[in-house]
């Protein structure tokens, strides 16, 4: 439970309060994943406001595709290498106005 694991693995706990289960999660020195699955909506937004990570999947495993940002926190990295966010780094803003001649 104090590992990053890549690869196909999943670490199951009891618990008692949804408190209880942020702390644990939140107690890691890593963030970039999550999976959270629960009949309450109550629950799903009580993880999503609480988890510190970089992507959350709620009720499924599905969270990376070509158009969604990829990027941790805390030890697992900080960034977007995906989506617009990966390439707003490389871009500069520019404003060209041309008056009629």
């Amino acid at each position: 439970m104090r590992e990053e694991p890549f690869g196909a693995v999943a670490a199951m706990q009891s618990f008692r309060t949804v408190d209880e289960v942020l702390a644990k999660a939140n107690a890691l020195p890593y963030g970039l994943a999550a999976y959270v699955f629960s009949r309450s909506t109550r629950t799903l937004q009580q993880m999503t406001d609480g988890l510190e990570v970089g992507l959350l999947g709620l009720n499924g495993c599905n969270i990376a595709a070509a158009e969604t940002p990829f990027g941790g926190v805390k030890n697992s990295g900080y960034g977007s290498e995906g989506g617009s966010e990966g390439i707003e780094g490389y871009l500069t803003t520019k404003l060209v106005s041309e008056a009629a001649l």
